[in-house]
């Protein structure tokens, strides 16, 4: 069986999804597979972490279920594949694959009240495969989206003559209708270790290579690493100060920083970066480190005992990661939001050039707070979450043509969920303009509604004294069943009305309607029908066609 991600809402969607089923024994769940083919990169030189082509794409790993239902992530992997998706690539000009959460989106359908950290995972070379404990996974509802960042480097290839590769990135799940047993549910915390920013050089790729500034850790006496104990500039092939925070204590930190040639060990706080929403046990975590890194260590700074600590290995003869350590463990290890945590990395750097680092950790903790949603629940709640989404586009379609909504949501946030999920249901579909006063507004009528139809509806509540303008839609208090198009400025009638959205693209669509001939009564003598409303989840990728402008015909 074959899924496609939501193409109308997704541009430049090169994505391949393929669901692959299989099972180790009769009583085992069924693992589906989803496979996204990243677009082809070109490598034409070398390319250090971070400045190698790359790109973000929005997938739905089962977006053919309707109503949604909950899945659950058991593992990413990814491969270095050819142009055509299948030959195999050099591990090594893998840099990032990036799988993030839509936050308010995931915090919405599973009702969450605590802060939802946006990275999922990362995989990097080195650590290609997460796979995590049996019986344990991610919850993910079925409609909410995936961002994937796929990116390459080349640290090794002096002649790379143009080399096309490709991502292939596969996420297995389950689908727990299909469970036999409960699987327990994790949670994401990411952690960066930092250095306090050097910001003695207005161009930091400028700088000559340094002496170290401070190493750590090597006395073995005790240390209260409240913050990194190094001062260093951010990394010349930093993105930007993407990078950058500022820690509680006010310093002004980086988590790309440089290494010179020699031995650095750096200590950081991540009790704030992680905040840790609750007492939970974790039992999966990964690092994401660059080269010449040898370990990364996350310690408990209250009690003074090591979490996990995962080493790191490179090449003899070239630059890169051969293999860098996973934790995992079913029974956990228990971690406290009132303890704090610190982050030791460790790198060895053998050349006499400075070098880049990173050492962030990516931890998946049992969520103790965690609520089993059934299928009713969740499309309550994508309902709930469609109709007060400021993401939500609306796009009009009628014989006239085809106009978009920009939603008043701060302004009349009542009225604009009412029609949200009149829309949805399909109460405006061959609705026609009833009335034409020129200049002024067109009523619209709805074909007779269903009693589904009708129960959709929110109680009328009056929300927004704003004066009506041309191109606006309004409800008024004796029918929150339909709406009107706003011809021109509002009058004394329109005062028991509610602005809901105005028009966007497509407004030529309206001063059609606003020129049709009418009859001594105010009714159209063209029949103007709204064919039907589409609702779209996600307005920054929506990619509608809109039907152009044209003259309905008089007298059909």
């Amino acid at each position: 069986m074959i899924t496609q991600p939501m193409r109308k809402l997704i541009p430049f969607a090169l994505a391949a999804a393929f669901i692959a089923l299989s099972a180790v024994a009769d009583d085992a769940p069924l693992v589906r597979t989803y496979v996204y083919l990243s677009p082809t990169y070109t490598i034409d030189k070398k390319y250090r972490s971070m400045e190698g082509p790359g790109s973000t794409e929005s997938i739905y790993i089962d977006a053919q279920q309707e109503p949604p239902e909950l899945l659950w992530i058991v593992g990413v992997k990814t491969e270095m594949v050819g142009e055509d998706g299948e030959t195999p690539q050099l591990p090594e000009l893998m840099c990032h694959v990036n799988v993030d959460l839509d936050a308010t989106k995931h915090s919405a359908m599973f009702n969450l009240k605590r802060y939802t950290q946006t990275r999922l995972v990362t995989l990097s070379q080195g650590m290609i495969n997460a796979q995590f404990p049996e019986g344990f996974a991610y919850p993910l509802a079925s409609n909410e989206p995936l961002n994937l960042f796929t990116q390459v480097l080349n640290h090794n290839i002096e002649h790379p003559n143009n080399l096309k590769v490709r991502h292939r990135v596969t996420i297995s799940y389950i689908r727990d209708k299909e469970l036999k047993s409960p699987l327990k549910p994790l949670f994401n915390v990411g952690a960066s270790g930092t250095v306090i920013l050097d910001n003695s050089s207005s161009h930091p790729a400028a700088m000559p290579n340094m002496a170290m500034a401070e190493v750590t850790g090597s006395d073995a006496k005790p240390v209260d690493h409240t913050t990194s104990c190094l001062i260093l500039p951010r990394a010349p092939n930093a993105v930007g100060t993407r990078s950058d925070y500022t820690d509680p204590q006010g310093h002004k930190v980086t988590g790309h920083w440089v290494v010179p040639p020699g031995h650095q060990v750096n200590h950081s706080d991540i009790t704030w970066f992680m905040g840790l929403p609750m007492n939970a046990s974790l039992h999966w975590a990964a690092a994401h480190l660059h080269p010449y890194a040898q370990s990364l260590t996350i310690r408990d700074t209250t009690t003074g005992e090591t979490i996990f600590e995962v080493k790191a290995t490179g090449p003899k003869d070239k630059v890169g990661l051969d293999k860098v350590e996973t934790f995992t463990s079913e029974k956990g290890v228990p971690m406290f939001k009132d303890h704090k945590y610190e982050l030791i990395s460790v790198y060895d750097n053998p050349t006499q050039q400075n070098a880049d680092s990173m050492a962030s950790a990516f931890l998946a903790l049992e969520d103790p707070a965690f609520v089993r949603p059934d299928e009713a629940t969740l499309a309550r709640r994508a309902a709930d979450y469609l109709d007060s989404s400021r993401e939500t586009a609306i796009v009009v379609r009628t014989n006239a043509g085809d106009f978009g909504l920009q939603l008043l949501h701060d302004l009349s946030p009542n009225a604009v969920r009412n029609f949200v999920r009149l829309a949805r249901v399909g109460a405006f579909d061959h609705a026609r303009i009833s009335h034409l006063l020129p200049g002024v507004r067109a009523e619209v009528q709805t074909a007779p509604l269903s009693d589904v139809q009708k129960a959709a509806a929110i109680p009328y509540v009056a929300e927004h004294r704003q004066k009506v303008v041309a191109a606006m839609l309004t409800v008024c208090s004796e029918n929150a069943l339909t709406f009107n198009i706003a011809l021109g400025p509002s009058t004394e009638q329109d005062e028991h009305c509610t602005p809901f959205a105005s028009v966007g693209p497509g407004a030529e669509v309206l001063r059609i309607i606003g020129r049709v001939p009418t009859d001594r009564d105010g009714t159209p003598l063209a029949n103007i029908e709204i064919k039907k409303i589409d609702v779209y989840e996600n307005m920054n990728k929506l990619q509608a066609n809109f039907a152009p402008p044209k003259e309905p015909s008089i007298g059909n």
